[in-house]
């Protein structure tokens, strides 16, 4: 009532003026409110952008992860090949037999280091005494391309004085596996 009766008393000159104060004020109200809305809008879909970049970036890490995982899993199931009862001796001993003869094995030195906690380096050093080429690398092929996955990892030739065509040889042989405690786990 107050603002009433105070309006009421102004000329119209001083309406007009004040009516249009209001106005300005409500519009200059309105404006900021607008500005502050559109920069908050501004904001939100700057941080909406960001979000998106990183859920990608989180998506490209989970897939790599599981690739790795994968991957880890694929190399243990590798490493763990021919079973807990596997020996490399054996094994060696089995395929020298086959291609090289007995006759020719003059020694196998089987020998075990730790890599890392969970990983260990299996190793046999085959002594090859007068073999040929062709024998040698049949042998060296069977170990190469077997299922299991084995590594010549040294290999070292001397002719012979006696048959020239002929070879002593020395082929540290050896495969990485799991340490006995571990399992296997990865």
């Amino acid at each position: 009532m107050n603002l009433q009766a105070l309006i009421e008393r102004l000329s119209p000159r001083e309406r007009l003026l004040v009516g249009g104060a209001a106005v300005v004020t409500v519009l200059l109200l309105a404006w900021l409110l607008v500005s502050t809305l559109a920069d908050r809008r501004q904001a939100l879909q700057a941080q909406i952008a960001a979000a998106e970049r990183d859920l990608a970036e989180v998506i490209t890490m989970r897939n790599r992860y599981l690739r790795l995982r994968a991957d880890n899993e694929a190399a243990q199931r590798t490493l763990t090949g021919g079973g807990a009862d596997f020996s490399l001796f054996s094994h060696l001993e089995s395929v020298g037999r086959e291609v090289v003869g007995r006759e020719h094995i003059a020694s196998m030195n089987p020998s075990t280091r730790g890599i890392s906690d969970d990983l260990q380096e299996e190793d046999v050093e085959m002594r090859l005494s007068g073999v040929s080429l062709r024998h040698l690398t049949a042998l060296l092929y069977r170990v190469e391309k077997s299922d299991l996955p084995l590594l010549v990892s040294r290999l070292q030739l001397k002719k012979r004085y006696d048959a020239p065509s002929l070879f002593d040889a020395t082929v540290l042989i050896g495969r990485l596996r799991p340490t006995a405690g571990n399992g296997g786990a990865p």
